[in-house]
């Protein structure tokens, strides 16, 4: 790919204005969903400085995108002139993940966490879902994209996991398994990079599927705790069927992946 290829100052006005649109709905859903959950949550919990932390993450997720716009570029190095519809999609659901984690954490009534937290939880994991089928089936597909969603995914599905295990929808044991399973590659980069390896920063075949069973664990093991069932005994069977070999798998790509890499020059 050709770094060199300047994007045109008008490209470049159109990329800014099409983050400050995707920003807005970003701030107004994020804002109207947290203050939802406020409102619902019991024992009167710090309200002020959960807002301050909602716009400090509003913030930092805007300072990633206009960080990352360099690599707003299809795949042969042409510039995109707008942020896109699957960018787009990415940044509403790493802004959505602060209100994820109010509805893992904070104090609600009877049943009514469980709730919050599967609306949220579905909600993001849609968009997840939405943005790599949009850019598959009208685009752009972007660098920026490519190394934006391995990186969603790791926010996502360890505050999924916590906020499950919190919810009493997994057992600890699972959680923390999952947490390392995308923490782990992700913390290891920057130290592969240091190494002098440039392997390429997209998901691994066996890595897509382990997510989707990650996921359908999640789901799987959220009705049996909503039915009152052996929430540990099912987190065991999948965790140890589907989650645990998948991972491993993943694990062994990576491994190829980094040793075929090209060294950096």
């Amino acid at each position: 790919m050709n770094h060199s290829i300047q994007v045109p100052r008008g490209d470049r006005k159109r990329q800014i204005l099409s983050l400050v649109a995707w920003a807005a709905a970003g701030a107004v859903i994020l804002a109207g969903v947290s203050a939802l959950l406020l409102a619902r949550s019991q024992h009167h919990p710090p309200i002020l400085l959960l807002i301050v932390f909602a716009a400090l993450w509003w913030v930092f997720v805007c300072a990633v995108f206009i960080a990352a716009l360099p690599w707003l570029r299809r795949p042969d190095g042409t510039p995109e002139n707008a942020l896109g519809v699957p960018n787009g999609l990415t940044a509403l659901r790493a802004w959505l993940t602060y209100a994820l984690v109010l509805a893992a954490f904070l104090p609600f009534s009877g049943r009514e966490g469980l709730l919050w937290w599967a609306v949220l939880g579905v909600t993001v994991g849609l968009f997840d879902a939405a943005d790599g089928y949009w850019a598959r089936r009208w685009g752009p597909t972007t660098i920026l994209g490519k190394a934006l969603d391995p990186a969603s995914d790791v926010v996502f599905f360890s505050i999924g996991a916590l906020g499950c295990w919190n919810r009493g929808i997994i057992p600890l044991w699972l959680c923390i398994a999952i947490v390392i399973r995308y923490c782990g590659p992700f913390l290891l980069t920057p130290i592969i990079f240091v190494m002098g390896k440039r392997p390429e920063l997209v998901h691994t075949k066996w890595g897509r599927r382990n997510t989707a069973l990650v996921g359908a664990t999640f789901v799987i093991c959220y009705f049996v705790r909503l039915a009152g069932g052996p929430v540990d005994w099912v987190a065991l069977i999948l965790g140890i069927v589907l989650v645990l070999p998948t991972f491993a798998l993943h694990v062994v790509a990576l491994v190829e992946r980094v040793r075929d890499a090209p060294a950096r020059t």
